[in-house]
């Protein structure tokens, strides 16, 4: 099943059989043999829009990938709750350099691991003040999940308790000197967001960027009716049949009551509501109806500038990869964004598979330098040089 739109200067067209594009002509042996379930491509380069649409979300019940299909976005959360964070800094509201325990007092004596020796730890009180840049950018010596996660899952305790069993816990380093991925860590600026805005941070992210945005399937919880056009998780080898998964840190039933929001990795959303957050983000800000949803500062001066200290190796802002002039984030099951506000580009690639199936084909191999191609055939010589006169924008 197939179905492919493509935007062109503001004019939409869509077909089924469609011309192939470059992506799906590159994907479909893989999707014809099994390898891959099904995905969703969409570039877009200023006014023009790609979108490719192959194989299915769920193959046993042929259900095709579709513009509303619901996906698990995992760790593409950060970079929303990022991104909430980044628009309260613009507006002065609260500072990066502000300490953690300015809002959540029990991050004031802070322990760290000095050594571990069969299993015996020894604790030392914290030095550094750990900051909101800190949390933010995995540099604030937090352990990826907290052990209450790591037991009942990602979404088994609200953001507030999550903090404070994190700040119970001990740091594996001192804040600002290494690098270290943490769920832990968005979820302690989540916390702080909520102290700040006196919002829940469901409420709050649907005030300020999804309603806005026209994101109306972007939840921590999704409802009956969206969890419908849920697509099914898969796990392959190379060379071998998809096969259905459960995936154990996001625990059913999705929309029980005792289901809390996860800002390192909670929210479900769609290709047609994530594009929209991914296009706001390459626009400066800007939403598809001109509508400002951030502050230009707090995409070109705070997302799209590494906030991580040199030292560290790992280029990153708030809940986002920094490369170059692109900003960026991936998902546990195969779901990436990027957007270049230079350049006022965008890509996503949805699918739901883990990760043993990475190697062969996922987007860095596949998919990632056939979207390159999208980009470089409207970029002549001439236009660079128009561009970059321009100063990008």
């Amino acid at each position: 099943m197939k179905s492919v739109a493509i935007l062109v200067s503001g004019l939409a067209f869509s077909a089924l059989a469609a011309k192939p594009t470059a992506v799906e002509t590159a994907l479909k042996p893989y999707v014809d043999k099994g390898e891959i379930p099904g995905y969703i491509s969409i570039l877009i380069d200023g006014e023009r829009e790609e979108w490719t649409l192959d194989g299915w979300a769920d193959v046993e019940k042929r259900m095709p990938m579709k513009r509303d299909t619901l996906f698990r976005i995992c760790s593409q959360t950060k970079g929303i709750c990022g991104a909430a964070a980044a628009k309260l800094v613009a507006e002065g509201k609260m500072s990066l350099d502000d300490p953690v325990s300015k809002y959540l007092p029990e991050f004031r004596n802070l322990t760290r691991i000095a050594n571990e020796t069969n299993g015996v730890r020894t604790v030392v009180p914290v030095k550094a003040v750990m900051t909101l840049r800190d949390v933010l950018s995995h540099t604030g010596g937090l352990t990826f999940e907290t052990s209450v996660s790591h037991a009942l899952g990602w979404t088994s305790t609200p953001p507030r308790i999550d903090a404070a069993i994190a700040a119970a816990e001990p740091l594996l380093f001192e804040p600002g000197t290494k690098w270290k991925y943490s769920n832990t860590g968005i979820n302690v600026a989540v916390a702080v967001i909520e102290k700040v805005t006196g919002e829940r941070i469901e409420d709050h992210l649907k005030r300020v960027i999804f309603d806005p945005l026209g994101m109306k399937d972007t939840t921590f919880k999704p409802n009956a009716e969206q969890q419908s056009r849920l697509a099914t998780i898969y796990s392959v080898t190379t060379g071998t049949v998809c096969r259905a998964r459960d995936y154990g840190p996001l625990p059913k039933p999705y929309d029980s009551a005792d289901r809390f929001p996860s800002g390192g990795a909670g929210l479900f959303s769609t290709a047609q509501d994530l594009i929209e957050f991914y296009r706001m983000l390459a626009f400066g800000g800007v939403a598809r109806d001109g509508r400002r949803v951030l502050p230009e500062k707090a995409v070109t001066e705070i997302l799209a500038v590494r906030q991580t200290p040199k030292t560290v190796g790992v280029s990153y802002s708030l809940g986002l990869f920094v490369d170059g002039e692109t900003i960026w984030h991936d998902g546990a099951l195969k779901t990436t964004g990027y957007a270049n506000p230079r350049r006022r580009q965008a890509r996503l690639w949805m699918m739901q598979c883990d990760y043993a199936v990475a190697n062969r084909w996922h987007q860095f191999n596949v998919w990632r330098p056939v979207a390159d191609g999208f980009f470089k055939s409207v970029n002549s010589a001439a236009d660079e040089k128009a561009f970059n006169r321009q100063g990008g924008r």
